[in-house]
Parts: C-alpha cells; sequence; structure tokens
C-alpha cells in the first residue's frame, strides 16, 4: 500500500471519529439539559407545594385563634349577662360580629406573607379577583335600598364598606395564595351536574365508567340543553362572616342558665381562669345570644370515612367534625430552563394547594369529645394539621381557579339560554358541552356500558372503584 493511500485510509477514520465524539457531545448535552430541567423542575414543585402548606397552615392557625376568642367572649358574654352589666354585653355581641370577619381576613393576610416567604409570587390575576371581590361588597352588598338599607343584611353599620376595604387592604399587599374553599354570597347553594369539573373531564375523557358510578341514567335520560335543570340560587341565608376562610359560625338565642349548663361550659370557665358567673335570682331566665356552630358545616367529618381513603388507622371521636379549614391555591410561574434563551416561554405554572384544619376537643367526664357537643364555641382549639384537600371543604374545581369561575358565571349562563353555539371559543369546558349534545356521542357511551359496565366495578390500586379518588394536594 502506497503511502498515499495509507494517509488517505487515516484521515478517512479521523474523521469517522470526530463524527462520534460530535454525536456524542450532543448526546450528552441534551442528556444534561434534560436532567437539569427535571432538576429544575423538582425544586419549583417543591418550593410551590412548601408555599401552599405553609399558606394553609398560617390560615388554619388564624381560625384558631378566632375559634378560641369567639369562645372566650362567649364566657365574657355570660358574666356580663349574669352582672346585668347590659353596656357590656351589648359590646360584646358587636365584638364577636366584627371577629368573624377580622380573624378570617387575618388568616387571608398571613397565608400571604406565609407563600411569599416560601418563594410564592404575587399572582396578578388572584389580587384582581380579591380587588373584585372587594368591589361587590362595596357595591352590591353594599347598595343602598330604597328604604335605606342594605342589599345584604349589615352586621354593622358600614361592614360592607369595611370588608371591602379589607379585602382591598390584602390585595394591595399582593396577592400569592388564593383562598379555594372561598364561600361567596352569590354562589350556587346546591349541586348540579354542570358545576361539577368532573363531568366535563368525563365527556372530554369519554370516561364512560364514571357515568355509570356517579351518573347512572344521564346518558339515556339526557334530551337537549333545554334538559337541565336551573343552577340553584344563593343561599337565603348563609353564615355571617368573611366569605374567605369563614369560620361557619352563627349567634346561637340561649338562656343564661341554658348556656351554663350546656357541655364544657363549666371546665372552660377554669381553663380561662375566670370564676364561673353565679346568676342572681331570676338571671337563669335571660336570653342572650352567643356564637355556635353552623350545623350544616359542622357535622361529621364524612370525607375522612370514605373507603377510599388512605386512612392509618380509626378517625378518633373527638375530631370527627368538619366545619372551619383552609384550602390554599398557589400557582408559581414555571419556565424550562432550555426555553430561557427563547424568551423564558413558561411551560404553565406549577400549581399546589395545600389545606389544613384547626382541633381542638373537650374533656367531659375524663372523656374527650369533639368541641361541636357543646352548642356554643368555647375556647378549645389547640392544634392545627395538614389535612387531605378531599377532607377539606373546598368545592369541586375550587373558588380560586378563576377560568373554571369564569365559565360558570359567564358561559354557563348563556349555555342555559342559547344552548352550545353560545359557548365560549377556547373554553375547554364550553367544548366538553358542544360534545355532549352530540346524540351519537351518549349514545356510544351507553352501547359500552351495556357490555362493560363490570369493568367499572373493578378494584384498582388507586384505593377507590375505577381509579380511586383524588387525596392529594
Amino acid at each position: 500500500m502506497s503511502d498515499a493511500r495509507r494517509q488517505t485510509g487515516g484521515d478517512g477514520r479521523r474523521g469517522q471519529v470526530i463524527l462520534l465524539v460530535l454525536f456524542a457531545a450532543v448526546a450528552l448535552l441534551v442528556a444534561a439539559l434534560w436532567l437539569a430541567d427535571v432538576h429544575h423542575a423538582v425544586l419549583a414543585k417543591d418550593k410551590t407545594q412548601n408555599a401552599g402548606d405553609a399558606a394553609a397552615l398560617a390560615a388554619a392557625r388564624w381560625q384558631a385563634t378566632a375559634l378560641d376568642l369567639e369562645g372566650e367572649l362567649n364566657l365574657f358574654h355570660a358574666l356580663a349577662l349574669a352582672s346585668l352589666d347590659h353596656a357590656a354585653v351589648e359590646a360584646v355581641t358587636n365584638a364577636q360580629l366584627r371577629l368573624l370577619f377580622a380573624g378570617p381576613l387575618a388568616g387571608v393576610a398571613a397565608a400571604q406573607q406565609a407563600a411569599m416567604l416560601n418563594g410564592a409570587p404575587s399572582n396578578p390575576d388572584f389580587k384582581e379577583f380579591v380587588l373584585d371581590c372587594a368591589r361587590t361588597a362595596r357595591r352590591g352588598y353594599g347598595a343602598r335600598l330604597g328604604d335605606g338599607s342594605t342589599a345584604m343584611p349589615e352586621p354593622w353599620p358600614g361592614a360592607w364598606d369595611d370588608y371591602a376595604d379589607a379585602l382591598e387592604a390584602i390585595a394591595e399587599g399582593g396577592v400569592a395564595a388564593g383562598v379555594d374553599n372561598a364561600a361567596f354570597l352569590t354562589d350556587p347553594s346546591g349541586a348540579h351536574w354542570l358545576l361539577d369539573p368532573a363531568f366535563y373531564d368525563a365527556v372530554l375523557g369519554r370516561d364512560w365508567c364514571w357515568f355509570y358510578r356517579r351518573a347512572p341514567g344521564l346518558l339515556a335520560d339526557y334530551d337537549d340543553w333545554r334538559w337541565w335543570p336551573a343552577i340553584p340560587e344563593a343561599d337565603e341565608d348563609p353564615a355571617p362572616g368573611s366569605e374567605l376562610l369563614g369560620l361557619r359560625l352563627r349567634p346561637v338565642p340561649m338562656t343564661l342558665g341554658g348556656m351554663l349548663a350546656a357541655a364544657g361550659v363549666g371546665d372552660a370557665f377554669g381553663g380561662v381562669a375566670t370564676e364561673a358567673p353565679r346568676p342572681g335570682p331570676g338571671t337563669n331566665e335571660l336570653f342572650g345570644t352567643w356564637i355556635g356552630w353552623d350545623a350544616g358545616a359542622w357535622g361529621g367529618w364524612d370525607a375522612m370515612k370514605d373507603p377510599s381513603m388512605p386512612l392509618e388507622g380509626e378517625l378518633r371521636p373527638e375530631y370527627d367534625y368538619a366545619g372551619a379549614d383552609a384550602a390554599m391555591r398557589v400557582e408559581n410561574p414555571f419556565a424550562r430552563l432550555g426555553a430561557l434563551g427563547e424568551g423564558g416561554d413558561a411551560s404553565g405554572p406549577m400549581l399546589w394547594i395545600g389545606a389544613a384544619k384547626p382541633f381542638g376537643c373537650l374533656e367531659i367526664e375524663g372523656r374527650r369529645a369533639p368541641p361541636t357537643v357543646s352548642p356554643v364555641v368555647l375556647p378549645v382549639f389547640r392544634d392545627v394539621r395538614l389535612i387531605p384537600l378531599d377532607a377539606s371543604s373546598a368545592p369541586a374545581g375550587g373558588s380560586f381557579d378563576l377560568r373554571w369561575r369564569r365559565h360558570r358565571t359567564d358561559h354557563l349562563p348563556r349555555y342555559l339560554s342559547r344552548g352550545p353555539a353560545a359557548g365560549e371559543p377556547g373554553c375547554a369546558w364550553c367544548a366538553a358541552l358542544a360534545r355532549w349534545e352530540i346524540p351519537a356521542f351518549r349514545e356510544s357511551g351507553e352501547r359500552w356500558l351495556a357490555t362493560n359496565s363490570w369493568k367499572c366495578t373493578v378494584s384498582s390500586p388507586g384505593g377507590g372503584r375505577g381509579g380511586g379518588s383524588r387525596h392529594a394536594h
């Protein structure tokens, strides 16, 4: 072989080695970028989770504080009534009504600080929504009617202006965590299929088992968009207090004697180092208005008894009550590292909803009992714990999922009055309603269930039937 041929062959091999090295370098670079993106995503998720959980715990601590203050004021009310100090009774009653707003709103403000300290940025959409809530309270609830009263009864003169001022102050400080279990006075008071995001998910995903388990007969019974019943009206008698982190308490009229004889009251006086009142002749029959539980909200904690709930051990009776809790939504903008050179296009916000709840119990005859065995609130709330989101009072879809809320408040009324043609372009839920209107679509679900419904009862690793339930945050 001549020198020229040997030289040519060597150059060819060197060229192949260079190509292999280049390909390997590119592969290593891609792998490194991918690993960096994964690491970046995990860190962003952890930061978002920490912010959501910290916000929920901060909010629930203020709920516990407000509940304890309401309990102590109940005891002071009894002291004042037994002493026939009517000025003190009036002052305590007024303070209790204001605390139903001030306590929860202090929790909302504390939740924002906790979320921001854990790296969550202020959300401009959340801020605008809170400002809109303030405008609704000021111009809607506080609107003056012809007789001089307001559209919504005021707990005290100027209450809706005070409430709006507090909401505006919170918004101006920045809103990083939305209260996902807010209960607005204008919200529907009952359930409806069109208010359940799971219905739309089932339609878009052709999840016929959802209809089998949750809405049997809906596929066959439905005719067209005129078939739907009306959306339930707002509650005519809502529990007074803040719409955000509401304590779900109500005034309870009761005689002084009845209040002092209630379960746990005697021990509660000792707990606040105050001697129980000794009513004079006839004062036992005096009526007072104490703060007690909204029975519709403070019942058994049924969500924790769901067989699919991953609960370790038995739910002890002293903690078996629902009621006040906090569900805080944090949406943290997330950008892929590989997109930073392209202007940092976000791949969607990291979402975490943390839920927490205040706990307390009464000691009655050596046994622990839930605080709700007493008709009035007592100062016994000493603990706050994170809870599963499914065990919280957050509604389906959440109160601060603003796109879902816009569909509920803006798109649904148009659909119910004019049909699917009135849907909003780009709205996935409107697209689901358009698909739902197609008879062939519903018939395909009926045919599938006619021969495959047995598949909907097969246990799955998720813990529930046919896929389990959403128990995470």
